[in-house]
């Protein structure tokens, strides 16, 4: 069974072709075959060195997973190796947006808010409080509202057009499971949620593979896609009042 290594903003995985290593931005596809051999020069650091000499480095998140990943991926190699080494590996960019086109925005909101929160300080005194107190149900019913509008996008894209198929668990991180499936073209890849089992089943989205959802009883996705969307829209509309309810 094929082992995940979750490190500092990188995992690499492995299936019965190629490793690949998950960046931010990027996954970096290695056919077993181009890979010279498995190392780990520290105790949380796995280098893969291909036939040509490059080296990928992946910091891993603990020594024993770490040399367990690298002995594990060390097993699973060819015994006759392709010396084009570099020439086979694929780079997939990342269709995540970068971290500064997240950061912008947020960093604006904060200084509109502190502008917004002087304003009420110097002009109305003692309202400034529910300025404050307000952003704790803001925050919250926003966070609820966006999240539930979004889990029930991707519901509904899994429903029209989602296949189904068995993941099987490959690790384990607190209470999260990592499950490994494999798509209709053969690609590999990865989902956690907190089910506690060794199979599940999970629906994919033939159109982006990498999203996916495990079965749930209709009833109950029902249930908790309305309490996401109509709790968090009531929590929003008291943390507006509060926040913004000077201006009325």
């Amino acid at each position: 069974m094929s082992q995940i290594l979750h490190g500092r903003r990188v995992s690499a995985k492995y299936d019965s072709d190629a490793v690949r290593i998950e960046h931010p931005d990027r996954q970096v596809g290695i056919p077993l075959a181009v890979v010279r051999e498995v190392r780990t020069p520290e105790p949380r650091v796995v280098e893969i060195v291909l036939t040509d000499g490059a080296v990928h480095r992946v910091e891993g998140g603990n020594p024993t997973a770490t040399a367990a990943f690298a002995a594990a991926l060390t097993g699973v190699l060819p015994a006759l190796r392709d010396p084009a080494g570099s020439a086979l590996v694929t780079t997939d960019e990342s269709r995540e947006p970068r971290l500064w086109w997240v950061l912008t925005p947020l960093v604006l909101l904060v200084l509109a808010y502190l502008g917004y929160a002087g304003w009420v300080a110097a002009t109305h005194g003692a309202r400034i409080l529910g300025v404050v107190v307000g952003l704790v149900p803001l925050a919250i019913g926003l966070l609820g509202f966006l999240g539930g509008i979004e889990e029930a996008t991707r519901r509904a894209a899994l429903a029209r057009r989602g296949i189904s198929v068995h993941g099987y668990a490959t690790g384990r991180r607190k209470k999260t499971v990592y499950y490994s499936y494999t798509d209709a073209d053969g690609g590999v890849h990865t989902y956690s949620c907190r089910r506690n089992v060794q199979r599940t089943e999970i629906v994919y989205d033939p159109r982006q593979p990498s999203r996916a959802a495990h079965a749930q009883w209709l009833p109950f996705l029902l249930m908790k896609l309305f309490l996401m969307i109509f709790g968090g829209a009531v929590w929003l509309f008291i943390g507006v009042v509060m926040v913004f309810g000077v201006l009325w």
